[in-house]
């Protein structure tokens, strides 16, 4: 009832030569358009006018601050990011593809995205699900046929009907052990989909056609669901499975390593290989530092490691222990300290802006 009174209101100033502008939301800082949420404490992100859509490279804040009162920014609210041509009969909004939107940075504050918040952003290529979002609502990202991946994070149960479909480009989905329920065509028309990696240890309930359209797609999951994938409405419409056993990973003393798309840095977790198929772990080194050492179930394995890259087979249940180490003043890897060291030195100090 709200919107209706102020589209009529908006309309009425107009017929009678009023140069006023319709605004959406409670309140406008920085460039965006909030609504106070019923909690009276936090703001849904939404759309700000007609024919203005947000642009270029997005950073979302965590609260905002108006008339000398803090909120805190929770939610991707109705529509955000997409770009609201007009209304019909004064609720019904006209959708058009928004290229303006080029990236976004979501705060760790947002604990929903949803309906259509960045439906048809047809120029977003890659965006970070923050680990606090709990649900991704109907349509949110549905036509964003730039995005190339995605990764959904713990904190997600639900994802709704229609969230990814027509992102045509997308070619990896990754789930990680959290999620419960996938809507109906969530992942509708996704032709290009490669890979869906879930890493769940209990049952997703996927609705039908949740897939349909992904004919190229694999489905990796753990050993002990592939069975139920393969019987269930919506999982079964992925024809190719590939079954993934977990590894635990310990990386220490700098540098990151990278298993199946997910990076390790200082840290003890779980890591997940094909089952029966050589796996490629590669190794990315800070700036005078070196692989140190490589343990595959106590097992060094260091000068199997090629470019800094490693193919190797991995039983189940298996430990990989990784540390790396500073390389003292050979600076330019050579094998030698000589004057060289300096001049790489010096460069790589003035390179730093």
């Amino acid at each position: 009832m709200e919107r209706n009174l102020r589209l009529f209101l908006a309309t009425f100033l107009m017929l009678f030569g009023v140069n006023t502008m319709f605004a959406n939301g409670d309140f406008t800082v920085d460039g965006f358009a909030y609504i106070i949420n019923e909690d009276g404490i936090s703001v849904s992100l939404t759309w700000k006018d007609y024919d203005q859509p947000y642009t270029g490279d997005i950073v979302v804040p965590a609260e905002v601050t108006h008339d000398g009162k803090t909120y805190t920014v929770n939610n991707i609210g109705y529509l955000a990011f997409s770009y609201v041509t007009r209304t019909v009969n004064g609720s019904w909004p006209v959708i058009t593809n928004n290229p303006e939107v080029t990236s976004v940075t979501l705060p760790n504050s947002i604990t929903s995205i949803d309906t259509g918040g960045f439906l048809k952003c047809n120029k977003l290529k890659n965006i970070t699900i923050p680990e606090t979002v709990l649900v991704i609502e109907q349509s949110a990202f549905a036509g964003c046929s730039s995005l190339e991946e995605i990764t959904i994070p713990e904190s997600v149960y639900i994802i709704e009907s229609h969230a990814f479909s027509g992102c045509t480009k997308l070619k990896t989905v990754r789930i990680s052990d959290g999620l419960g329920y996938i809507g109906s065509m969530a992942f509708n028309g996704c032709k290009n989909l490669e890979s869906v990696y879930c890493y769940s240890t209990k049952e997703i309930k996927a609705y039908k056609d949740v897939f349909d359209g992904c004919v190229n797609a694999t489905l990796y999951g753990l050993d002990d669901w592939m069975a139920l994938y393969s019987e269930t409405n919506g999982w079964n419409q992925i024809a190719s499975k590939v079954s993934l056993m977990p590894i635990t990973i310990a990386c220490g003393n700098g540098g990151s390593m990278q298993v199946n798309g997910m990076s390790f840095r200082e840290t003890i977790g779980k890591a997940y290989v094909s089952k029966d198929v050589d796996t490629t772990i590669s190794f990315t080194l800070s700036k005078g530092q070196q692989l140190s050492m490589v343990k595959l179930n106590g097992e060094d394995i260091t000068n199997e490691v090629v470019d800094n890259v490693l193919t190797t087979s991995i039983p189940a249940d298996a430990t990989l222990l990784v540390t790396f180490k500073n390389q003292g003043y050979d600076i330019n890897q050579d094998g030698e300290v000589t004057v060289a060291d300096v001049v790489s030195l010096v460069n790589y100090i003035l390179s730093i802006e």
